[in-house]
């Protein structure tokens, strides 16, 4: 498709997490309405308002990257009522990043959470996102399609809803796996609740007319539970050129940046005492939110002088730590099934085009993202030699990113993607 074709398409997008929510669950589906009319396709958003919504991070700056129709809802959160009980000041973030997880008061949450709201707790938001919908409908407004996106994906019931009610075309975005994901089992499930949350993975996943994973991996675990697995297609996360600023080279100590969050099940030993080994005078700024567990592991190797922790940052300032670093460190959580799937951060460490140290996942998702845009290396966590090896090419400039293969993940191309199979109907 090169031209934009004559006749419009119109979409409503039901996402929880928009601005002035913060993270990368507010990123895809943004950047894909930033582009998305200039393949012919207009997105109308409903979402929560911010008042009435749980958000673990804000970042205001994200509202100035589109100008579209935005709706925005009451809800009745559970979180927040939670947390002002006990006290809790902040949502937990994925993966539990912000708490710590041996806790008493944790494991009691987690359980409340895991429990007593299938499949998450902001399913009490679907009543009104589902009532907005149907009244936009009622009042004249015309979509070829409806969109889902989760997590939470308690939002997938709003499109249910709306394809019982007027047959409209529905599409389930999964930006993460349901009952795959890998911090599933810290939700502490009985066995019965499990079952039930699996039989309403499936029942959504089988109802939708077209279902979008992010990475090839996932696309096999969602395959797995599909009657009809060829409405099943993969749209990758990507990168935003305009997010990038120029900056100048590096000089005196060699920087690593990290971008994102670090939970307990990241287990940064082994590469904080591989960097250690270095011969060489180095730093790491972590730009996210960090487990309690990983602050510890840090003062225990003795190596609190040489990483920053910087906490949650804006977008485009955690995009310009990156864009200082002369290398990219990326840690794929050491517990089973997290090698299926990736990151948004991974796309836009490729978009900076600065080496990248894939850490712990050397034939996963992430791996063969990285090999494909020709951005860097990966290594599992025994290699301790090849990966000195490996800082050090890129120390003394002996390696390159291709940077005629990176284009490809860019979010304009990707957006492109996601405008075929709506015009074309999957």
């Amino acid at each position: 498709m090169t031209d934009v074709p004559e006749e419009r398409k119109r979409v409503l997008i039901i996402t929880y997490y928009w601005p002035p929510s913060g993270g990368a669950g507010v990123q895809r589906w943004l950047k894909f309405c930033k582009y998305l009319p200039q393949f012919g396709v207009d997105p109308v958003v409903i979402t929560v308002a911010p008042e009435c919504a749980s958000y673990p991070v804000l970042d205001d700056t994200m509202a100035l990257e589109t100008q579209i129709e935005v709706h925005r809802t009451r809800s009745f959160e559970p979180l927040r009522f939670f947390s002002a009980l006990f006290g809790r000041k902040k949502t937990p973030y994925s993966g539990f990043s912000n708490v710590d997880t041996h806790s008493t008061f944790s494991k009691v949450s987690r359980w409340l959470r895991g429990n007593l709201f299938i499949p998450d707790p902001r399913k009490y938001w679907v009543g009104y996102a589902f009532k907005k919908a149907l009244s936009l409908i009622d009042k004249g407004a015309n979509f070829d399609a409806i969109i889902t996106t989760g997590p939470p994906h308690s939002t997938h019931f709003v499109g249910e809803k709306i394809k019982r009610a007027t047959g409209m075309k529905w599409i389930a975005d999964f930006r993460d796996p349901w009952t795959d994901i890998y911090y599933y089992d810290q939700l502490l499930h009985s066995k019965i609740v499990k079952k039930k949350d699996a039989a309403i993975e499936k029942r959504i996943l089988n109802g939708a007319d077209l279902v979008l994973a992010v990475c090839p991996s996932n696309e096999m675990l969602l395959k797995e539970k599909l009657l009809n697995p060829n409405k099943l297609k993969v749209i990758t996360n990507g990168f935003d050129p305009s997010d990038f600023n120029s900056v100048s080279p590096t000089v005196g100590v060699f920087r690593i940046g990290y971008t994102g969050t670090l939970a307990s099940t990241y287990k940064v030993e082994p590469i904080l005492s591989i960097l250690t080994a270095c011969e060489f005078e180095w730093r790491l700024d972590i730009a996210g939110v960090v487990a309690p567990e990983i602050v510890s592991e840090i003062s225990r190797l003795g190596v609190s002088n040489r990483v920053n922790i910087l906490g949650y940052l804006p977008h485009k300032k955690a995009l310009a730590i990156a864009q200082n670093s002369d290398l990219l460190l990326h840690v794929v959580p050491d517990i089973a099934g997290a090698r299926s799937g990736t990151t948004g951060k991974l796309f836009e460490y490729i978009g900076c085009q600065i080496p990248i140290l894939n850490f712990g996942d050397k034939e996963g998702d992430s791996a063969l993202f990285i090999d494909e845009a020709q951005a860097g290396k990966s290594f599992d966590r025994n290699e301790q030699s090849a990966v000195i090896e490996y800082i050090e090419s890129v120390r003394d400039g002996a390696f390159k990113v291709g940077s005629q293969k990176v284009q490809r993940f860019s979010r304009k191309a990707i957006t492109k993607d996601l405008a075929e199979l709506i015009i074309n109907g999957g």
